[in-house]
């Protein structure tokens, strides 16, 4: 058994201290208040963790990142990726399937989880891409090998109409990239933000939105990702006050930059769907609080520093982020002076653990599993790429100080990183079955 001493837990609107107990089994079975813990438990313990009375956060669950592997290795790998993730408190992560080739049916599936699994210092899922044919996710039914979920770059219009379409399986998560072919530009100015965020209007995330609301209305599961806009914002509302099973996120670059910001920082912050206005940031962040948005991704992208350095035309989209998540969404939330930190919980962990149907997940709670990360609120450090785990060392985070250091984590009641050293390698695959 694994017991972590003088841990501050969220307990209500508090941060109390707790003794945390953990067994053979990786769930927690003991939050104990009192300073002393019986003998009789006592010789059960193997291992004693000391927190120091700093905060114990339930384990990040990171429902977007690319870890890149297949066919794209020199950008990051699934050791890399996953590295920076448990670096960053990230205990989950669920990998997107524009890989090389596209994961588009389940062979392909199947190749990828057989080369990645044993590479993973993270627990992990796997999303397929919307296959030519639809007959093919039966496969995954009839194997009980099940994605995180189904992805669908609406932008891509045979994609868009396979979703569109009336033969559509109900028992999957669809996530959508939401934004719609109809209104999107080839950028033709390489000089400004402006210019390339205008190439890929506001209208086309409104008008992807509101057809994957359609969807939403035959009874499938839609998740709209990576939400940059208040018109978007507006119709996610409009859904979940219909009761339709729609579900939402928002990027960290998208809650800290503005196209603004992307005019400084050029392609390093180029991103799809692009930054936008800061009425749109202020409303995202308002929506996270309000409830609408039900969690914050990483979507860690990363690409190799020459990439990076292209002009906006040429460099390719992506914001490498996933090191610094729980660093960067409480500084977030001091920054705002916002003492709601349930709130921060549930957008990070317990919102995604539900959405992609993960049991006794996401929470410090008895009968869950014990990913928890041990994290000092008080020191304050400057973001260096080049001290990163990631192979991307590009980033807009470049020189940001931030409030928040990680200072272990614990993947199922295992140390398996702490203060820069990475302890075991345990992560392992999640086949998650959603019933229809």
């Amino acid at each position: 058994m694994l017991l972590i001493r003088k841990a501050r837990v969220l307990i209500g609107k508090f941060w109390r201290r707790v003794n945390i107990l953990v067994n053979e089994s990786g769930k927690i079975v003991k939050l104990l208040r009192s300073e002393k813990v019986n003998q009789h438990l006592l010789h059960k313990v193997d291992a004693i963790y000391n927190a120091k009375e700093n905060f114990a956060f339930p384990g990040i669950i990171d429902m977007h990142v690319h870890f890149r592997e297949p066919g794209y290795e020199y950008k990051e790998d699934f050791s890399s990726g996953s590295k920076a993730a448990v670096a960053g408190g990230v205990t989950i992560v669920a990998d997107m399937p524009n890989n090389k080739p596209r994961i588009k049916s389940f062979d392909e599936f199947i190749a990828k989880l057989k080369r990645v699994k044993e590479k993973s210092y993270v627990d992990f899922l796997l999303y397929v891409e919307i296959p030519g044919n639809l007959a093919e996710l039966d496969r995954f039914a009839d194997n009980e090998i099940f994605p995180a979920g189904v992805k669908v770059y609406f932008y891509l219009e045979d994609e868009a109409n396979r979703f569109m379409s009336s033969d559509l399986p109900s028992r999957f998560l669809y996530v959508v990239h939401a934004e719609d072919n109809e209104f999107i530009l080839d950028p033709k100015d390489c000089e400004t933000y402006s210019a390339f965020e205008s190439s890929r209007p506001r209208e086309a995330e409104k008008s992807a939105v509101i057809k994957a609301i359609q969807v939403a209305k035959k009874g499938i599961r839609v998740h709209i990702t990576h939400v940059s806009t208040l018109d978007a914002l507006m119709e996610i509302n409009k859904a979940k006050k219909m009761g339709l099973p729609v579900t939402a996120d928002v990027t960290i670059h998208h809650l800290f930059f503005t196209k603004k910001d992307g005019e400084r920082l050029k392609s390093i912050a180029k991103c799809l769907p692009p930054l936008r206005d800061e009425l749109d940031r202020k409303s995202l962040l308002k929506g996270i609080l309000q409830g609408i948005i039900d969690a914050i991704i990483s979507d860690h992208a990363p690409h190799a520093p020459d990439e990076k350095k292209l002009d906006l035309c040429k460099a390719p989209p992506g914001v490498a982020s996933i090191q610094y998540f729980l660093p960067l969404v409480f500084t977030l939330w001091k920054k705002l002076h916002i003492t709601n930190f349930r709130q921060l919980i549930k957008v990070v962990s317990e919102n995604p653990a539900r959405i992609l149907g993960l049991k006794n997940r996401g929470k410090i709670r008895v009968g869950y599993y014990g990913d928890i990360v041990i994290f000092d609120p008080k020191k304050r450090w400057k973001i260096l790429g080049e001290d990163g785990f990631s192979k991307a060392k590009l980033t807009p985070w470049e020189g940001m100080r931030v409030t928040g250091w990680v200072k272990a984590t614990f993947l199922r009641g295992r140390l398996v990183y702490e203060d820069g050293e990475f302890i075991e390698k345990i992560g392992k695959f999640i086949s998650q079955k959603i019933e229809e």
